[in-house]
Order: C-alpha cells, then sequence, then structure tokens
C-alpha cells in the first residue's frame, strides 16, 4: 500500500501498541488478543522494528521515515485485508523507544497498554538470553543502553556489571512508562496498565477485554483461552542465540539493585 493510503487507513483505524521493557508477556498478550472478537494483532511482525532501532537513536527521523515508508504500509495492508472497523495491535517492545512521537506527528495516535513485571524478573530473564544493554549483540538489537540519547542515566555506569546494567534498563522503561502515562491522555489516546501476572489469569483479564473490545466479556472463547495461556508462548530457549552463554545475576542481587536505584536517585 502507498504511504499516504496507508497513513489514511490508520488514522481511521484503532491502533493499539505497548510500552513495556519485554520479557513480560507481550507475546501471550497479541495471542490473547489475536482471539478476541473484532481484533488482528501481531508480535514484532515485519518489517521489524529492531532493525532500524540503533539508527532511531541518534537520528529520530529515520524512525519517522521509516514508519512513513515500511512499516505502516505493511500494517495498513495487513488491515484492510480483515474486515472494516478492525482494531490493530502490535506487541512489540520497541515502539517505545523513539517511535510513538513521529506516530503523533503522523496524526496517528494508538492506544497504549503499560504492561508491567517486576524489575528483577525482567532483569534475570535479559541477562539469560544474553540481551545485555550496551555489552551484547542482542542487547544493542532491542535495547535502549545508558549511553543513548534521551535516556536517565548516571555518569558512571560503565562500572555496572551485566546485571545492573540489564536491571537499570527495566528501570529506564518504567521511567518511560509512567511519562507515557502522563501524556498520553492529551493527544487523545487511551492507556491501560497491565501486569504480566493479570495476563496469566483468566479471572483478572476482564479490564483487558473492556478495553479493547468495550466489553469485559469480550474476550476469546473461554476453551481458546484456556489454549492460549497453557503455552509458553515466548521460553528462552526460543530467543536466546546458540552462541550466547547465560549469565546468572551477582550473589548479593540486593546490593546490585540498591546500587543502581540510588545512582537513579541521584542522578
Amino acid at each position: 500500500m502507498e504511504p499516504q493510503a496507508a497513513a489514511q487507513l490508520l488514522r481511521r483505524s484503532r491502533m493499539i501498541l505497548t510500552v513495556t521493557p519485554g520479557r513480560s508477556g507481550t507475546k501471550l498478550l497479541s495471542r490473547i488478543l489475536d482471539a478476541c472478537p473484532g481484533m488482528m494483532a501481531e508480535h514484532e511482525a515485519a518489517p521489524m522494528v529492531n532493525f532500524v532501532l540503533r539508527t532511531a537513536q541518534s537520528m529520530p527521523l529515520a524512525a519517522l521515515w521509516w514508519l512513513r515508508a515500511e512499516k505502516l504500509p505493511a500494517i495498513a495492508a495487513r488491515l484492510a485485508a480483515e474486515p472494516p472497523g478492525t482494531t490493530y495491535a502490535d506487541t512489540s517492545h520497541l515502539y517505545a523507544k523513539g517511535f510513538l512521537e513521529p506516530l503523533l506527528q503522523m496524526r496517528i495516535c494508538p492506544d497504549l497498554i503499560l504492561l508491567t513485571r517486576p524489575a528483577r524478573a525482567v532483569a534475570q530473564s535479559l541477562l539469560a538470553v544474553g540481551a545485555v544493554p550496551v555489552r551484547s549483540g542482542p542487547g544493542r538489537l532491542v535495547l535502549v543502553g545508558p549511553d543513548d540519547p534521551g535516556v536517565v542515566a548516571p555518569e558512571t555506569w560503565d562500572a555496572w556489571d551485566d546485571y545492573q546494567l540489564c536491571f537499570w534498563y527495566v528501570r529506564e522503561m518504567e521511567r518511560r512508562q509512567r511519562e507515557y502515562a502522563r501524556l498520553w491522555p492529551d493527544t487523545g489516546g487511551r492507556i491501560l496498565w497491565l501486569s504480566m501476572t493479570d495476563l496469566t489469569d483468566p479471572a483478572r483479564l476482564g479490564p483487558l477485554f473492556e478495553f479493547v473490545t468495550g466489553d469485559a466479556e469480550g474476550g476469546p472463547e473461554p476453551e481458546r483461552l484456556a489454549e492460549i495461556l497453557a503455552v509458553n508462548q515466548n521460553p528462552k530457549s526460543a530467543v536466546t542465540p546458540n552462541w550466547v552463554t547465560p549469565q546468572t545475576p551477582p550473589a548479593d542481587i540486593d546490593g546490585a539493585e540498591a546500587a543502581v536505584d540510588a545512582a537513579l536517585a541521584g542522578d
């Protein structure tokens, strides 16, 4: 689809994106959403945001260009094949790394799901899959680092160990969630706070279904939901490069995290 036509279609359509650190249930969320009536949901679908993430950090216009020329036409083409009025969702954790503001510039205002998981659990998962900000290939491919523009990090970050860098990254994404929660209602977009624990408990999914379908009972059929919840949608083995040796957190994990939090509090 041509960029102009794609933008026009997406301005008329409802789009839902996520703000989250990743390793927080995004793939499970996409499966649940895709099974909801009137929804089309994807998880990091092609063309993938990570291929332009590094460029977008230092050159924000690259994000605007890529969205207009590549990503939005691909989304619009898939959405055009769905019934009229279908809501589109992408649960990638990369949009909150420089791609939401360009959407607003194009007068496309998505609703946001702010998906949370305890910082320690996310940091441990990132470390286990070899995604360390700044210091590993997977980390640089999909995460922001303390040397990127627009982040909050102390000058002493280079002295941190790999676990502390992962923990810092989660704190940075939590900061962005708070900022978007504060700013987004002024754009006309809606927000929903959701935890990974909510996703795994059918009794706690009512607010999600209300947010996406307007009906707290408007989720997938119970049997379909049970099938989705019975599967680990994104195991570590599926995302860990075969050349990565998983690391373990430091013995004094409490002290490591406290040092990061203290440095951020003093920044």
